[in-house]
């Protein structure tokens, strides 16, 4: 007796398109969540922008009546001293930092009227901020 082709499993090209199809979904799944990544990465820059700005304007111009030429640790005490470091560890205004504080209109004493803070975002231009003129 003659055995009969049996049709079980599955044959070799409908493994290959399997396996294709989760490859091709594996490599958007990671595009999306390294987006999703920059993303939150942005907003978080924004964050600690948006919170030495109020610091400066809020806080230590009120009580100094100036700005400082620099950001440390030590004049800036109104907000968490981690917000001065960028997602890479860089203080603010070191070499790479992402963060750049810089004093305008500044005095022989080192007391400036005004400021610019600006951050690198991956997906946006540079977000920046400035003082407004007393």
């Amino acid at each position: 007796m003659k055995r009969g082709y049996r049709e079980e499993g599955f044959t070799v090209i409908e493994l290959i398109i399997f396996f294709v199809i989760l490859a091709v979904l594996a490599v958007f799944f990671v595009l999306q969540r390294m987006d999703l990544d920059s993303s939150f990465d942005d907003q978080s820059r924004k964050t600690a922008i948006n919170a030495m700005y109020y610091n400066l304007t809020e806080v230590y111009h009120k009580k100094h009546g100036f700005y400082p030429i620099e950001i440390t640790e030590d004049n800036l005490v109104g907000i968490d001293p981690d917000m001065l470091y960028d997602p890479y560890g860089l203080m603010i205004g070191d070499g790479d930092s992402d963060y750049r504080y810089e004093g305008l209109n500044c005095n022989k004493d080192n007391q400036c009227r005004e400021f610019r803070l600006t951050s690198k975002l991956e997906k946006e231009d540079d977000y920046i901020v400035e003082s407004s003129l007393d």
